[in-house]
């Protein structure tokens, strides 16, 4: 009896240890997210300021366009490691591409592009192998995603 119950307590704190491991590693990756996309906000910003003083919004915004590209590109990337996912990351990379031409004169398309790209990653990859999209990276995606498109739509708001 002592036996069985011993080894019936070790699987409940290998499955808890688990459950654990994966929640540290979604926090921690969207933390990690959200602040290199606050860098990224800040490092854009300050660039636009110094390297095109006379149009700071566009150098912005075709820097965003930019990465919502190499974002895309990075799972064409993840795609030559594991079979079955190359056609399906292409076609995303097509559709990013085109929201982030368009985006950079219609703001609001791009932070559209940054937003379907967080569901990118949190609906489809969700299901994906470790091999295919480690777990930490999906989260730090979403994090980064978000606040990307958040700052976008602030960006496209109307002026008053």
């Amino acid at each position: 009896m002592r036996v069985q119950l011993a080894a019936r307590d070790r699987r409940y704190d290998a499955a808890m240890t688990d459950l654990m491991l994966d929640a540290t590693r979604a926090l921690l990756g969207t933390l990690g997210g959200l602040v290199l996309a606050l860098l990224t906000i800040a490092s854009t910003r300050w660039q636009a300021r110094r390297f095109a003083p006379n149009d700071p919004r566009r150098f912005e915004l075709v820097s965003w366009a930019v990465f919502l590209f190499l974002a895309a590109a990075i799972y064409v990337a993840f795609a030559l490691r594991e079979a079955g996912w190359m056609r399906l990351e292409l076609a995303g990379l097509v559709g990013y591409t085109a929201l982030a031409w368009y985006g950079v004169r219609r703001p609001r398309l791009l932070a559209l592009g940054w937003l379907l790209h967080a569901g990118w990653d949190a609906i489809l990859h969700a299901a994906a192998p470790e091999t295919f999209v480690p777990g930490w990276y999906r989260w730090a995606c979403l994090g980064f995603d978000v606040v990307a498109a958040i700052h976008l739509a602030r960006i496209g708001a109307p002026r008053r």
